[in-house]
């Protein structure tokens, strides 16, 4: 969706942050072999910038993203001890935000998480736990009032007792005051599973690491006395796991040229981010990263329930928020070395090089999902129910279909694209194709006649079909309505 902006080859790495000085945090592998405990490049949201000596934290805010949340882990975790770190905030960026209240302008939120969980959701899953500047603490989204607000100057002491028994727990102080217990949660095996359990294959999944989630905020950590920290009584600086035995290190990617970035191909509700989001499960050593429009409103920006507003003019300015966001985000994503999925329509050939030319050190593989009629039938009136669309015939833009091109790898005769590698999932290539052809002629054929046999009209229950239905290619989408054919598929 929208345009694309191509890759400016001078864009310098995440970790150098557009300010390339002489104490930049270095990438991961480095760090770790200084044994510092800093915010980790390789765990972060892509809008999340870090700073000067790694401890320094704050997002992008320009235009759109001034709307959008990012999260970041510290690169040491912790399977036992009782251990503290402090973050203070350093900074309110200036935004522009008339559509929203002051008071949800500078935001921030601190705390623990599992290292495999969602960096950018700290306190909305059970395995996350977060002091957020309202005065809330927030664990699988339920919201308990605790402490009080903190702002700008303010620093924020996190003290995690894993020793506890038979529950760990995690508190918190403000400017050295103390604030009290903000939860019992289990950390042992029937719980987080980090506290007397085995060390699973995936080591950071074994361990609690330091989180923030910054919006519109600038951040500065201390997990050291040399930081700056004033330890909380009867707790040792974040930094002594290292020494004590109790640390386990985040992930690490240091090459672009060992990542891979796949590209979703498929027509709107054909099952693309069904599929991605499967995939991303069953290869969790992989850590993707989804880059996708609903992503972007549904991850970054946090819109509750923004697919039920697909008929008013707020989420037409939503998407449009949302594209110039994500047209940001790929751009970063191909000079930061991380594994993605780019879950986005695709069809159109010249779309998949512009944005694939931003990746031209990683691994690139396209993925097409090309369902049988009945089931590209069945997923979209389940989408359209989902959206509350009731005339769905306005939702299918007929210009995208004629423009789709099936994706072909590189070393195949006549190619002019990207991929390494290209994967059908559902119907084979000489399927989908036959397939894609039969579609492009009814809409053709139409296009000319204006109408079309069999066709009832346009209500939910008029589709085009050939006579052997199920047997044969069918067009499985309902009729466009006059306004779609040959709109851009951008």
């Amino acid at each position: 969706m929208g345009s694309r902006r191509k890759l400016n080859e001078d864009e310098p790495e995440p970790w150098k942050n557009a300010e390339l000085t002489d104490d930049v945090v270095p990438p991961s592998s480095e760090l770790e072999q200084k044994k510092l405990v800093v915010l980790n490049p390789a765990d972060c949201d892509l809008d999340f910038i870090i700073e000067g000596n790694g401890l320094q934290g704050s997002s992008l805010y320009e235009q759109e993203f001034a709307y959008c949340w990012s999260g970041a882990r510290a690169n040491v975790g912790i399977t036992g001890g009782k251990y503290c770190f402090g973050c203070k905030v350093v900074s309110f960026q200036a935004v522009v935000m008339e559509d929203t209240d002051p008071n949800q302008v500078n935001l921030c939120r601190f705390g623990i998480s599992r290292g495999d969980d969602v960096v950018g959701s700290l306190g909305e899953t059970s395995r996350s736990f977060g002091y957020g500047s309202t005065g809330k603490f927030l664990n699988s989204s339920t919201l308990l009032d605790y402490g009080e607000k903190f702002g700008l100057g303010d620093i924020i002491i996190c003290a995690v007792n894993l020793e506890e028994k038979p529950l760990a727990s995690i508190s918190f102080s403000k400017n050295g005051k103390r604030l009290g217990k903000a939860m019992k949660f289990n950390a042992g095996p029937l719980g987080l599973a980090v506290v007397d359990s085995e060390v699973k294959n995936l080591q950071w999944e074994s361990a609690v690491f330091p989180h923030v989630l910054l919006k519109n905020v600038g951040v500065e950590l201390q997990f050291s006395v040399e930081d700056g920290l004033v330890p909380e009584e009867g707790f040792k600086p974040w930094a002594s796991a290292l020494e004590d035995g109790n640390a386990m290190m985040g992930p690490v990617f240091d090459e672009r040229t060992d990542c891979e970035v796949m590209m979703m191909v498929g027509m709107p509700s054909s099952g693309k981010t069904t599929w991605a989001e499967k995939w991303v499960k069953e290869h969790p050593e992989k850590r993707y990263v989804l880059l996708g429009t609903e992503m972007v409103l549904g991850g970054h920006m946090k819109v509750p329930g923004h697919m039920l507003k697909w008929n008013c003019s707020d989420f037409e300015q939503l998407i449009s928020r949302a594209t110039e966001v994500l047209d940001t985000l790929l751009s970063r994503a191909g000079t930061t070395p991380r594994n993605y999925i780019i879950d986005e329509a695709n069809v159109e050939k010249e779309f998949r090089k512009m944005d694939l030319e931003r990746f031209n050190l990683f691994k690139m593989i396209g993925v097409v999902v090309f369902p049988s009629p009945e089931k590209a039938k069945a997923r979209f009136m389940k989408r359209c129910e989902e959206l509350g669309v009731g005339d769905v015939s306005a939702a299918v833009p007929a210009g995208m279909l004629a423009k789709y091109v099936l994706p072909v790898s590189k070393d195949m005769p006549g190619s002019d694209e990207l991929f390494d590698e290209v994967m059908f999932v559902e119907l084979n290539r000489e399927e989908s194709q036959r397939d894609l052809d039969e579609m492009k002629q009814v809409v053709s054929n139409w296009d000319s006649n204006n109408s079309l046999p069999c066709s009832c009209g346009n209500s939910v229950q008029s589709y085009l079909f050939s006579p052997n239905y199920g047997e044969s290619p069918v067009w499985p989408y309902p009729i466009p309505s006059p306004q779609y054919i040959g709109a851009s598929a951008g």
